[in-house]
């Protein structure tokens, strides 16, 4: 029987691999470069994903410092972090986004970190935990199952049609199917 843990667990590997195999070919020149119309950067789309996941999963969820505040700080390769995701969070990521640079070398080994220390959360999980409640703050109470689904893998899918939606932009192939 497929339990809700085994399925997060699958749908956080699949999403992940889609992420990764859109964003795998990003041009060196198409990374920063702004698309136009209320279209965001690469770099930023990418970063966007990473940087969620870490202070969603870190912060929220677990209450430890994200990794970019932790054992990444200062080495994710991004020019500045993520602005936080309060009230002004729309125009700082505006902001954000036409401004910050990766080194996408880097950025990639740090999103390693973020994903492999959400594996290790996820793996630590019996299937009971999935329903244990998650104050989020302004976000509400929120169970383990939601958080994941919704928020994580949720997430992660959005940003990855965003990124093929702009490589599109660029005239390259986006999804990679």
């Amino acid at each position: 029987m497929l339990t809700a843990l085994q399925l997060i667990k699958d749908e956080l590997k699949s999403s992940r691999e889609i992420f990764d195999a859109t964003s795998a070919d990003i041009l060196d020149d198409h990374l920063h470069k702004d698309p136009g119309g209320k279209a965001l950067p690469l770099a930023a789309l990418y970063a966007h994903v990473i940087f969620s996941e870490d202070a969603i999963l870190q912060g929220m969820v677990r209450h430890t410092e994200p990794l970019f505040n932790s054992s990444w700080k200062n080495k994710t390769g991004a020019s500045e972090i993520m602005p936080p995701m309060d009230e002004n969070w729309s125009s700082a990521n505006e902001k954000w986004s036409h401004s910050v640079s990766i080194d996408m070398t880097q950025f990639r080994e740090y999103a390693q970190a973020v994903f492999q220390s959400t594996d290790d959360y996820v793996n630590s999980l019996a299937d009971a935990d999935v329903d244990m409640i998650v104050d989020l703050g302004n976000w509400g109470q929120k169970t383990v199952a939601s958080i994941l689904a919704g928020i994580l893998i949720g997430h992660r899918y959005s940003l990855t049609g965003e990124i093929s939606a702009v490589k599109g932009i660029f005239g390259v192939k986006g999804y990679p199917f």
